[in-house]
């Protein structure tokens, strides 16, 4: 049963939340004013202050964004409302009293364009109270709203911004929940944890936290400002305008937005799977994320890092996708590498022979390729970038196969999120039911939060050691957790012979 919580003071206002299970849920807090009016396509500016004390037993909205079928069957998207006011933040945090608790930031996933912190797998009270940590879950801008380059000063990357501005809210904020300011680790999944690789590179985000967790990230689906003003110009035709103008854009009802991001299709030659994704800006972003922390940018920051064994498994549950035959893959491949043209296809074939596999066919094997080449292998690059500056690296694999339809999505992407987070009851028929599964999540959940109070990731009983390029040993994720050197090693060679110095 849940009943009224002590009111706690912000410097906008007191809140009142609820108690529930030894856990305190403050919902809905706003943590920048609605970015409404003259403050659509701008900045976040700091909310609002309020009188009295404001209920916060509720979730907020979620940002606006298409209705994604997928996500509400993964446990990703619950029903929950939508609207351009949308920033607020949820709090989770153990009802027993202690000293000041390490706090972990939730960054949400939905390729930039869908997603809300109000998802039911993204409940942060399991953590909260099994951690010992104060969990924080938000909103951001995502599609247009957020992502759009409008060319107008400030105006980039609105949806970084946004988590920019919530980090902030928990820099000032969070000890009158419990929380200790100087112990904060952000960690996000897919769209969330590109934010999160943008995050380290970005000099505005610098001490506001000091432990990162990036979860199936695709480090080099950041666009260039040329790609960025492409897509910004295809969004302007598919609205019926001719450039995204500022003032036109404040007057867009957010239907025609959304009818235009529905009509937009990724423009060539690269493509990342998403047509809105952060991008290098010069300002808000200077330079390529992988570049900067490559150089040091991120030195300070303490990472966890990795990927699911079979991430683009998941997307056999989309339609659209058909029997793909061998002859096909090479020149897919060519593609994919960069580099002159002259041995392109030589390349391809020397990459495609590490997939050489019993039963690694058609459909599966270009999931494969495109799971090592999206995300595991670009996962590498940026592990090995960090180590050089921070010892404190650590690499994950996770290894857990979904029992959903029956069995065929494996290690699939988003399936580590209830995992994490101790929610996969809420998602059995995706997670799985059975002991294996709860093993498998109170490793995983007592690595991370192990990692947000003291940097040491290790779970019970394994002492998991730093990353290297030497010996890359990684933690297994799976039943039983275990450490592995160098798993998937021939792959990752492969990728890397065949990119060598062309790699973005």
């Amino acid at each position: 049963m849940s009943r009224p919580e002590p009111r706690i003071e912000t410097t906008r206002g007191a809140v009142r939340g609820l108690r529930s299970d030894g856990v305190r849920r403050f919902l809905g807090v706003p943590f920048a004013a609605p970015p409404l009016g003259a403050l659509r396509f701008a900045p976040p500016v700091e909310a609002p202050a309020w009188d009295g004390v404001r209920d916060a037993i509720a979730f907020g909205p979620g940002p606006l964004q298409p209705v994604d079928g997928l996500s509400k069957t993964l446990g990703l998207l619950g029903e929950f409302a939508q609207s351009e006011d949308c920033l607020s933040l949820n709090i989770f945090a153990p009802e027993a009293e202690n000293e000041p608790r390490a706090v972990m930031v939730w960054l949400h996933g939905g390729a930039f364009q869908t997603g809300a912190a109000s998802g039911p797998v993204y409940d942060g009270a399991a953590l909260a109270k099994t951690g010992d940590v104060i969990v924080v879950t938000l909103n951001y801008r995502v599609g247009a709203l957020g992502f759009l380059a409008t060319g107008a000063p400030g105006t980039a990357n609105l949806g970084l911004q946004d988590q920019l501005a919530a980090l902030r809210w928990v820099r000032d904020e969070i000890a009158a929940f419990g929380g200790d300011p100087n112990r904060v680790t952000v960690f996000g999944e897919s769209a969330g944890a590109g934010s999160l690789v943008a995050l380290l590179a970005m000099p505005s985000a610098k001490g506001l936290f000091g432990r990162a967790i990036i979860q199936s990230a695709a480090p080099e689906g950041i666009l260039s400002l040329d790609e960025a003003s492409e897509r910004a110009r295809l969004f302007a035709v598919a609205a019926k305008g001719s450039e995204p103008e500022l003032a036109w854009l404040r007057r867009l009802e957010g239907g025609a937005i959304l009818d235009a991001q529905a009509r937009c299709e990724e423009p060539g030659p690269r493509r990342i799977g998403m047509f809105f994704a952060p991008f290098v800006d010069g300002e808000i972003l200077p330079e390529d994320p992988l570049t900067a922390i490559a150089a040091g940018a991120a030195a300070e920051v303490e990472l966890v890092i990795g990927t699911n064994s079979q991430e683009m498994q998941l997307y056999h549950l989309l339609p659209g996708f058909a029997d793909i035959p061998e002859a096909f893959l090479p020149q897919y491949l060519a593609g994919r590498i960069a580099g002159p043209e002259a041995d392109m296809l030589d390349r391809a074939a020397l990459l495609l022979a590490a997939y050489a596999e019993p039963g690694l066919v058609g459909l599966d094997k270009f999931f494969a390729l495109e799971t090592d080449a999206s995300l595991f292998f670009p996962a590498t690059r940026l592990a090995e970038a960090q180590a050089r500056h921070q010892s404190q690296t650590f690499m994950y694999r996770f290894n857990f196969s979904s029992p959903f339809e029956e069995g065929k999505l494996g290690a699939c992407h988003a399936l580590d999120i209830a995992f994490a987070l101790g929610n996969t009851g809420l998602v059995p028929h995706f997670a799985g039911a059975g002991e294996a599964t709860k093993r498998v999540s109170a490793a995983m959940l007592a690595a991370w939060s192990g990692f947000a109070r003291s940097g040491d990731p290790s779970p019970e009983g394994l002492a998991w050691p730093p990353y290297s390029a030497k010996d890359r040993t990684t933690l297994v994720l799976d039943d039983p957790c275990h450490l592995a050197l160098a798993p998937n090693e021939t792959r990752r060679q492969a990728w890397a012979n065949a990119r060598k110095e062309y790699a973005r």
